[in-house]
């Protein structure tokens, strides 16, 4: 039976059994490959049209960014070994500001969720994409590592620095989840939801639709937690009760 985050003296807590918790990585495990997948795509179109000599790796930069940021939000060293590769990532990434160099929009619908268009404009959105995408994938993937690493422990304690990390996570899984779902809109999302409270089925739908309720409610009471421990006007309250003492089946 899991619980609701709840605001701690130390960040937000909840108890999770260790199948929720399993469950809940292996999620994030599942969209970080699906991103990693859409870097390889990148990449391999990139080395194709580019001029860039075959040397200097495009794949690199990505990964050193994923890394980089999964290093420090693990606190480790500053060191990151950035080398030469990744430079010249950034340098190129500059050079195109002022050009007309444009990234398709992926067409695996939870990838164009996960990394939506900037602009409804599709020459504008596919300037800025080229420009920004490498970046929000590395960003997410730094924060589905880093809730992965926080699912390890039981019960889930996050500080005030890993609440938002992990919101992020579980908002990706979410979105993965609502985008295999066809959940376009408000009374999708409530159709999926009273399929999920029906149960009983042993259909694979049926079950994503359920584990899609799981992470929307385990998400919100972690927003609500993170709420609750933000300074009020002089009410101390109790920062281990209230209404996110919550249990759910």
């Amino acid at each position: 039976m899991a619980t609701a985050f709840r605001p701690t003296t130390r960040g937000c807590r909840a108890e999770l059994e260790q199948h929720e918790r399993r469950l809940l990585s292996r999620l994030c495990g599942d969209v970080v490959t699906i991103l990693e997948g859409r870097t390889r795509n990148v990449s391999d179109d990139a080395d194709v049209s580019d001029d860039a000599p075959a040397s200097e790796p495009i794949e690199a930069p990505a990964d050193a960014s994923a890394d980089a940021s999964a290093d420090a939000s693990a606190d480790a060293p500053a060191d990151i070994g950035m080398d030469d590769s990744v430079f010249a990532h950034f340098s190129a990434e500059l050079a195109g500001l002022d050009g007309d160099d444009s990234l398709s929009a992926p067409e695996d619908p939870v990838l164009r969720r996960l990394l939506p268009d900037a602009s409804t404009d599709a020459e504008e959105a596919g300037r800025f994409r080229r420009l920004s995408e490498s970046s929000l994938r590395a960003a997410k993937i730094a924060d589905l590592r880093t809730a992965r690493m926080l699912l390890e422990s039981s019960p889930v304690q996050v500080t005030d620095e890993q609440a938002p990390m992990l919101g992020r996570a579980l908002n990706d899984v979410r979105l993965t989840l609502s985008a295999r779902l066809g959940v376009e809109d408000e009374s999708d999302a409530e159709a999926v939801q009273q399929r999920a409270v029906r149960g009983g089925g042993s259909d694979e739908e049926t079950f994503m639709a359920e584990v899609y309720t799981f992470v929307t409610w385990l998400q919100e009471t972690l927003f609500s937690a993170m709420l609750e421990a933000l300074p009020d006007d002089g009410g101390d309250g109790d920062a281990e009760g209230g209404a996110a003492d919550g249990r759910r089946a």
